[in-house]
């Protein structure tokens, strides 16, 4: 099974990591209530911790899954700790175009988005007015990947370079970001400092790339996130192996 969860990251620790950390294992089979309320009253608690240190996205998850019915919450406990949903979700991904592309599962109460999205940075603190008018621009571009249970959101990574164009040719890059969300007791998740880059011509393109890495019960997985740009803003990203 290792080396199938291996394959995302972000579904695997997810699913997994609830699975093994917050949900004990004859929970989705017992129907006993007061079971039932402690799995809902566990997760709660843990998100609770997170909002009392000031964050706002646990808030937005705690929230959305306070909001649902207690057959719902049973419902998003359910699918998280299921096995078969798992293999389903396990699937590197790449984008070639920006937007948003969706993939339902689970008679469409789960969704995994990614979404790919560029522009010019008309705040870049890089960029001046002499520059501007010069002819160079400051331009971002950036990739990312939610799952959602029941439209409440548990996990994203999201990686974005930062660089510049004069014309159609990228001149420098500046530092990269990485960002994520993941909310699962008993996994500790991080990443690896971004590096970035300007691939040879004819690409052309700003790079900007971090490793993930989650270490989860004696387990770990880790997957590159990686996001390219040029003058037109976005041109690819994608979260694979390592």
């Amino acid at each position: 099974m290792r080396s199938a969860i291996r394959k995302s990251l972000v579904s695997t620790v997810v699913l997994a990591g609830v699975t093994l950390a917050l949900l004990p294992g004859s929970a989705q089979a017992d129907g006993n209530p007061a079971t039932q309320a402690a799995r809902v009253a566990k997760y709660q608690a843990y998100l609770a911790t997170k909002v009392a240190k000031g964050d706002e996205q646990a808030k937005e998850t705690a929230d959305g899954f306070a909001a649902l019915s207690a057959a719902e919450k049973k419902r998003f406990l359910d699918l998280i700790e299921d096995r078969a949903l798992i293999k389903q979700l396990l699937d590197s991904g790449e984008s070639a175009a920006p937007g948003v592309t969706r993939r339902t599962l689970a008679a469409g109460d789960v969704v995994q988005e990614r979404e790919a999205a560029g522009d010019e940075d008309l705040a870049s603190p890089n960029s001046t007015s002499a520059l501007r008018a010069s002819g160079y621009r400051d331009m971002w571009a950036s990739y990312s990947v939610t799952d959602k249970f029941l439209g409440v959101k548990v996990a994203r990574v999201t990686v974005r370079t930062n660089y510049q164009v004069k014309g159609k040719d990228t001149r420098k890059v500046y530092p990269g970001s990485a960002a994520h969300y993941l909310y699962v007791p008993g996994c500790d998740f991080d990443n690896s400092p971004v590096k970035e880059w300007i691939s040879s011509p004819p690409a052309d393109n700003a790079q900007s790339e971090t490793t993930w890495k989650a270490d989860c019960w004696g387990s770990s997985w880790t997957m590159r996130e990686r996001v390219w740009g040029d003058y037109r803003g976005f041109v690819g990203g994608y979260l694979k192996e390592e």
